[in-house]
């Protein structure tokens, strides 16, 4: 593949390779501090890092807690989740890796989880994977920028994202990094909604909508520098 392409292909852990935990977590911990779950609380906590967002909410919400206690709020809700609710791999996740390296591309996955989440949760698809074969970007969030430049080193069209928040999205059009946007399963998400109003050229409703035809497709539109045109 030259190296002028679109090379790696990273993806989203939570909502792309595996389905979407962190909105009705997010969403509990909204009712739990009293609040209303809205598209801002949504936009402004997905893919940020967990201080940012602590804070955020802290404003928005008008709190007396600190940081520190809003951010063990989540933890303790996302442990109760988890006890009560099997993670799974999305639809199509193995026949869409499969395709991926069939066709020349390096694939990792990147996420605010720990690592061990990564092996525990997908790690059935490890061979899938390059190199480390995740990236956690907890004090690095959004991270397009620092996954692309300080990580990899590669330009910004030799990489596509696929995630389902518009906090990554608004970063790929920033730097113009071809991206596709995934939405979520739970209704109650705002963030394909969100994704429209930035005018996010392709957006799916699974993995499974994603072929080799539409890759090259993106492929032409990476070297044309056109993916956000």
């Amino acid at each position: 593949m030259p190296p002028d392409r679109i090379r790696y292909v990273f993806l989203h852990l939570d909502g792309v390779v595996l389905q979407s935990i962190l909105v009705p977590i997010i969403k509990s911990v909204v009712t739990k501090l009293g609040g209303e779950y809205c598209a801002d609380i949504e936009s402004n906590v997905l893919s940020h890092s967990q201080r940012d967002a602590a804070s955020f909410l802290i404003r928005k919400l008008r709190l007396s807690l600190s940081e520190s206690e809003v951010i063990e709020l989540y933890n303790e809700t996302r442990k109760a989740y988890l006890l009560a609710n099997r993670v799974r791999p999305n639809a199509g996740l193995k026949s869409f890796l499969t395709m991926l390296k069939a066709n020349g591309y390096r694939v990792v996955a990147y996420g605010g989880a720990d690592r061990d989440y990564f092996l525990e949760h997908a790690g059935t698809f490890r061979e899938f994977f390059d190199d480390e074969g995740y990236i956690q970007t907890r004090d690095i969030r959004p991270g397009v920028k620092e996954i692309i430049k300080n990580i990899y080193s590669l330009d910004f069209n030799e990489a596509l994202f696929i995630d389902d928040t518009i906090a990554v999205a608004l970063a790929a059009k920033q730097y113009e990094v071809p991206f596709i946007g995934m939405t979520t399963e739970h209704a109650f998400s705002y963030q394909r909604h969100e994704m429209e109003r930035l005018n996010v050229k392709y957006v799916v409703h699974s993995l499974q909508d994603v072929d080799l035809s539409f890759l090259n497709r993106l492929q032409q539109e990476a070297l044309c520098h056109s993916v956000w045109k």
